[in-house]
C-alpha cells in the first residue's frame, strides 16, 4: 500500500493511488472550446442563432427547455472581437486542463452540463421574463469549483490585479462576491452591471453536487468542511487494515488510523505532494505504518 512510495518502503504488497484517467482521441477540453467557437461564428453570421438559442425564462416555461443548454454555448456577438468569449474559454481551458485527466473525459462533459443546467435553472426560477443571457460562466464556474475541490492550493496570478492567490481563496472570493450582487439582480433585469451573478452561483453549485457525488473519495478540499460523505473506496482483494473504513478521525490523537483517513492523506500526497502534509498528518501517515506492520 504505502511501500511504492519514495517516502515509505516496507517490502510488502504496494497499494497503488489511483492515477489520472486518460482517454484516447481530442480532449473534451478542446471539444467543449471548438464547439463555442463555432457557435459564436454562428451568431456573427447569422444573428437570429442567437434569438433562438439564448436563454430566455419566459420560453423556457414555454417549453423551449433547450435554452438552458445551448445558451451555455453563445457569447456577446456585437464584435468578432468578443472578450465575452476569449475570457471564458480562458478559463475553460485552464480550469478544465486540470480536471479531465482528473475525473476522465465523458465525466468532464457531464460536469460542464450539468453546471451550465443548473446555473440556467437558477437564472430562469428568479427571471421568468423575456430578458435574454448568454455565456458559459455557469459551466464555468462549475469547473472552476471543481477544480477547487480536488487542488485547494494551486495558485494561480489574477489579471487584475496581478496578484499570487490560492485556488480555494479564489473560488471563496468570486463567490462571496456573487452573493454580494445578486442581491442588486431583480432590479437590473436578472444582472448586475451585465453580469449575471445568479448564473455563476446555480453553476458553481451544479460542479458542487457533481464531484460530491461521484468523486467524493478523491476530494482535498470541501467548501463546506463539516459536510461528511462515505468514500466508495475498496481495498484491494486480500489486504485488510486496522480501522473501519466508516470511521473517521476529526482529531489527531492516538486513535487507531482509518481507512478514510488513510484514502485522504494518500490522494493528498498524490495530488500535492508530501510536502503538503501538517506535522500531524505526517504522524498520523506514521501511524498507519506502524498498524499496517502490526497486521502483516
Amino acid at each position: 500500500m504505502l511501500d511504492d512510495r519514495d517516502y515509505m518502503r516496507m517490502g510488502k504488497a504496494p497499494f497503488r493511488s489511483r492515477p489520472p484517467v486518460r482517454s484516447s482521441g481530442m480532449s473534451a477540453v478542446k471539444t467543449i472550446i471548438l464547439a463555442n467557437i463555432a457557435c459564436f461564428l454562428v451568431q456573427l453570421a447569422y444573428p437570429a442563432f442567437t434569438e433562438n438559442f439564448d436563454l430566455v425564462g419566459a420560453k423556457v416555461l414555454n417549453g423551449e427547455v433547450w435554452r438552458l443548454i445551448t445558451s451555455a454555448f453563445l457569447h456577446d456577438d456585437r464584435s468578432i472581437l468578443s472578450f465575452h468569449l476569449i475570457f471564458n474559454m480562458w478559463g475553460v481551458y485552464l480550469f478544465g486542463s486540470m480536471l479531465e485527466n482528473r475525473i476522465g473525459k465523458a465525466h468532464f462533459y457531464w460536469l460542464y452540463f450539468i453546471s451550465g443546467i443548473s446555473g440556467s435553472l437558477l437564472w430562469t426560477l428568479f427571471n421568468q421574463n423575456n430578458i435574454p443571457c448568454i455565456g458559459a460562466s455557469g459551466a464555468l464556474f462549475g469547473l472552476i469549483v471543481a477544480a477547487t475541490m480536488f487542488f485547494p492550493n494551486q495558485e494561480l496570478v489574477l489579471l487584475f490585479p496581478p496578484i499570487p492567490m490560492k485556488l480555494k481563496t479564489f473560488s471563496i472570493v468570486f463567490i462571496l462576491l456573487a452573493i454580494f450582487f445578486v442581491t442588486g439582480e431583480t432590479d437590473k433585469g436578472g444582472a448586475f452591471g451585465n453580469i449575471a451573478h445568479l448564473v455563476h452561483l446555480g453553476g458553481a453549485l451544479g460542479g458542487y453536487i457533481f464531484i460530491k457525488i461521484f468523486h467524493s473519495a478523491g476530494i482535498a478540499w470541501d467548501i463546506f468542511p463539516k459536510s461528511k460523505s462515505r468514500s466508495p473506496y475498496k481495498a484491494p482483494s486480500g489486504w485488510s487494515f486496522t480501522g473501519s473504513r466508516d470511521e473517521t478521525s476529526d482529531a489527531f490523537g492516538d486513535s487507531p488510523v482509518s481507512q478514510k483517513e488513510l484514502d485522504h492523506l494518500l490522494d493528498k500526497i498524490s495530488m500535492q505532494g508530501i510536502n503538503s502534509l501538517s506535522d500531524e498528518e505526517l504522524e498520523r501517515l506514521r501511524k498507519a505504518r506502524e498498524q499496517m506492520s502490526g497486521n502483516s
